[in-house]
């Protein structure tokens, strides 16, 4: 049998959960729906794809995309698994030269992300499905680029961290 509360207290709902769709235009949940097809998902997972969720990216990298407000469109990121405090010494100068490349020849700007490790961001907004996916897809080419470059001997790069001859 149910009590009922005394006291002239009532009883409150619960509150259903949030819906990631929650605060979306009908064309950004469309397009998240589409973005999320194009990356291999069901569509139903579009609106989970935007930050500050995190999801796996086609490399295995960590990313999340910024839904531009009011607009169907989003800019990539793709978080490496590395932080810049694990860099020193010339490290810093190969992640400066690094950042330099990937701006002037890609458009994306390497930082560091609220998690603390080096983020690749992109620095255009897209606004189709199919473009931000392959940006996507790109970001984490780069990304295991980065990673790559900061890691290994890279002679374009500046000093190798091998011995010297």
């Amino acid at each position: 049998m149910m009590s009922i509360p005394t006291g002239g207290a009532r009883a409150r709902p619960a509150t259903p959960p949030r819906s990631p769709r929650a605060g979306m235009t009908p064309a950004q949940a469309d397009f998240m729906s589409q973005l999320a097809l194009q990356l291999g998902m069901g569509p139903d997972d579009g609106p989970s794809l935007v930050a500050p969720r995190l999801f796996t990216g086609p490399a295995g990298l960590a990313c999340r995309v910024h839904l531009q407000e009011g607009e169907p469109a989003v800019r990539p990121e793709a978080l490496l698994p590395m932080a810049a405090q694990e860099l020193a010494g010339n490290e810093v100068q190969r992640l400066l030269s690094v950042q330099s490349l990937v701006l002037s020849e890609l458009g994306w700007y390497l930082t560091t992300s609220p998690e603390g490790l080096l983020q690749l961001n992109s620095l255009s907004w897209f606004n189709d499905p199919v473009d931000a996916a392959t940006a996507l897809d790109l970001a984490n080419g780069v990304g295991l680029a980065v990673i790559h470059a900061l890691m290994l001997d890279d002679p374009r790069l500046g000093q190798s961290r091998g011995l010297s001859n």
